[in-house]
């Protein structure tokens, strides 16, 4: 734009044409699906014509909703494409492909993410703290990229990083750079407040920061994704933007209480401390973080998904209806014999608990047995509690759960669903159920999987049997015919869109201190 005033509004005719990028978009690519939207602009699928390839395209005014173009937003559209041709490349961030540019709009085709956000597939299912400081790593890799080119990101949040794949181990991509700059440390202090102001690191807030505000905002995420909050708030949606800043810059963060010793290791609150220091001398640069032992690979993250969450998922279990918890046994059952998927590795810790809660070698965990392991391990449960959820996960009521019975409770079943087995082992649990093969589940056949009355002739108890079989097939009877088919019982593990985390269960757990 030569020597114009970086604020100076431009006039329609000037901005034309003001990148000089190809304007054969179509004659490329077929646009389809809305991805998402927002201030802005649009993302949409978009196909290659000739490879048939599936991308996201991103399409910008240049022109802004709120003001008119400038120089200076078209400089920022600028730097946003340069920092994407830049880093793209790059394993840790969106892949730019091509650039396009029209009268009133440029695109940006890129690689298609179809995993989804950090956030979203947390809703879906627990991560252990090995797989975040994998995906913090990922985060910090990006970044320690971006300063050592001299770009600033400025936008560390969840919605910035999207999983490439659906596949459980994907990796993030970085994938907006729309509030990026390109500054060096020896171009002094940046003085606009950029970013959401949740994110935003203190010196932000006192417009007066560098690279390092980055990293604030980094400790921020790895904090959330842990825990499920922020640092300073509960719930920030009712609190002003000022109330926000204030926290931000004056707010203690507890890392030591005993309750943030339960929800996270020593490593990870280590890691912390170093990314969540005020003063920006003392806080760890990018390539320091890479370096610590959290979120090294192979480093000490702890892999342990039951840790700290025992009883809230023999509660979440307990929840479940009826049918559910005998489908649940039945593949879980099935899942034992596997050995070439990762249900296998899933089930190894729940094999070291169950060996550990069977203190008798009898096969069998009895309510005594149950409460001392838990009381050992830290948990903080009364017997007749213990009893209350040992009665929901003795599916056979002999009084003794078995290990399938205990993997039916405390697997991450969200997380198997994602392995290629799952449709095969529904399969299976549908057939045993369907003994005459006729392609549906009947009341006969439910009740016939149900325990038989201790006393042939006990009314009582054959009766109760009977309303347990009626409640099972409710369950998974949505058109009411009296029987379940194929279809309505695979809906029964459906994905729902409430979430369903552990965090909605309470703990009762307060880490046993070793000497």
């Amino acid at each position: 734009m030569g020597e114009r005033p970086l604020r100076e509004e431009l006039r329609p005719r000037e901005i034309t044409n003001v990148f000089d990028h190809p304007r054969n978009l179509r004659d490329r690519y077929k646009l389809g699906k809305v991805l998402g939207a927002g201030s802005f602009g649009i993302v949409r699928e978009a196909t290659e014509l000739k490879t048939r390839r599936r991308y996201a395209c991103k399409t910008i005014p240049k022109v802004p909703k709120r003001a008119g173009s400038t120089p200076r937003y078209l400089l920022k559209l600028q730097t946003e494409v340069d920092a994407m041709q830049q880093l793209g490349p790059s394993l840790d961030a969106v892949y730019l492909k091509d650039v396009f540019e029209d009268d009133e709009n440029i695109h940006l085709v890129m690689e298609l993410c179809e995993g989804g956000g950090i956030l979203d597939r947390m809703k879906g299912g627990e991560f252990t703290e090995a797989r975040i400081a994998a995906i913090i790593r990922g985060v910090l890799r990006f970044i320690a990229q971006c300063h050592a080119r001299g770009l600033i990101y400025r936008d560390v949040k969840p919605d910035n990083f999207l999983f490439l794949t659906t596949a459980p181990d994907s990796p993030v991509r970085a994938t907006d750079f729309g509030l990026s700059i390109r500054h060096w440390p020896e171009d002094g202090k940046l003085k606009s407040r950029s970013g959401t102001p949740v994110y935003m690191a203190p010196e932000v807030v006192l417009q007066e920061y560098g690279p390092e505000a980055d990293l604030w905002s980094v400790g921020m995420l790895t904090y959330q994704l842990l825990t499920g909050r922020f640092p300073f708030w509960e719930n920030v949606q009712n609190l002003t933007l000022q109330q926000v800043w204030q926290a931000v810059l004056t707010k203690p963060i507890d890392l030591d209480s005993p309750r943030m010793r339960q929800q996270m290791s020593d490593g990870a609150r280590s890691l912390l401390k170093g990314l969540l220091d005020r003063d920006v001398d003392q806080r760890l640069t990018a390539v320091q973080a890479l370096e610590h032992p959290w979120v090294r690979p192979g480093g000490c993250a702890p892999d342990r998904p039951l840790e700290g969450t025992v009883v809230q998922r023999l509660q979440r279990h307990a929840t479940y209806g009826h049918l559910k918890q005998l489908v649940l046994r039945m593949i879980a059952e099935d899942v034992l014999v596997e050995t070439e998927t990762q249900a296998t590795n899933m089930l190894s810790a729940l094999r070291a608990l169950f060996d550990q809660l069977d203190t008798d070698g009898s096969g069998g965990i009895d309510g005594d047995e149950l409460a001392a392991g838990l009381a050992a391990q830290g948990y903080q449960v009364s017997r007749g509690e213990v009893d209350k959820l040992l009665d929901r996960v003795d599916i056979n009521n002999d009084g003794h759960v078995e290990f399938g019975e205990l993997a039916s409770a405390l697997v991450d079943w969200r997380q198997l669903q994602e392995d290629r087995m799952w449709a095969s082992w529904m399969d299976i649990a549908f057939a045993k159920l369907d003994a005459n093969g006729d392609g549906y589940i009947s009341l006969q056949e439910l009740l016939s999987r149900l325990p038989s009355a201790a006393a042939p002739a006990d009314a009582a108890d054959e009766g109760e049997r009977l309303n347990a079989a009626r409640r099972m097939l409710r369950e998974a009877d949505t058109n009411g015919d009296g029987r379940v088919s194929r279809e309505e019982f695979h809906s029964l593990f459906s994905q729902s869109s409430v979430p369903d985390g552990l965090g909605q269960y309470d703990a009762r757990y307060s880490p046993v201190e070793s000497l």
